[in-house]
């Protein structure tokens, strides 16, 4: 039998994948993992009593606009990496740009604020909770983004595990900001950002196990 007819034979009863399965399956992952975050973070930590007020604040928007961005970029990112043979490319510099801003503002804010202040901008008052809080609020996403990348062929699956840990992680930043009283970019450039990289590196791990095919 010549190649192009076995090829023919083994693709004749194949059924064919729906467009955007990928990214549906990915977004049925986010949606659960995210509503399980939630209920987690209201178990736990609650929601800081004056949301209405803060919500009024820009400080407020910018956390917000800083883990949302990050979490489409990561999207973006594992759809591709889902992909066989399919590289991020220009991604990564998309998702290293929100990064950049947010570290920009902590400098403005670090120089303009007298030496005395500096300190409380770094640490806050929930320095030591921020990073383990989003680092814990990003499992149930992880999860099921791992459910998800079961029907999905990334090529390198330890990038592909990393994405994901970034994603779940700036999903779980994002639902920590309803109880996160803190203002300052330093203070998010500084602890947010540890907790997305802390779940990153895990997703890296853990990814040639549970992201292979």
């Amino acid at each position: 039998m010549q190649t192009d007819d076995l090829i023919a034979n083994l693709s004749r009863n194949v059924p064919g994948v729906p467009r955007g399965a990928a990214a549906t399956r990915l977004l049925i992952a986010l949606a659960v993992g995210a509503a399980a975050a939630f209920i987690l973070l209201l178990a736990s930590l609650g929601v800081r009593p004056d949301i209405a007020a803060a919500s009024s604040t820009v400080p407020f928007w910018v956390k917000w606009a800083f883990t949302l961005s990050v979490a489409g970029i990561s999207l973006a990112v594992l759809l591709r990496l889902g992909q066989p043979g399919v590289r991020a490319g220009w991604l990564w510099f998309g998702l290293a740009a929100p990064f950049a801003i947010i570290a920009m503002m902590s400098v403005g804010e670090l120089l303009s604020a007298p030496s005395a202040a500096r300190v409380q901008l770094l640490l806050g008052s929930t320095a030591l909770v921020c990073p383990i809080a989003i680092t814990s609020l990003s499992i149930p996403t992880f999860v099921g983004l791992v459910w998800a990348f079961r029907k999905l062929a990334p090529t390198n699956p330890r990038l592909a595990g990393a994405a994901a840990g970034m994603l779940a992680a700036a999903v779980a930043a994002s639902i920590y900001a309803f109880v996160c009283p803190e203002e300052s970019a330093t203070f998010m450039i500084t602890w947010y950002s540890l907790g997305l990289i802390v779940s990153t590196c895990f997703g890296a791990l853990v990814g040639r196990r549970l992201f292979s095919w």
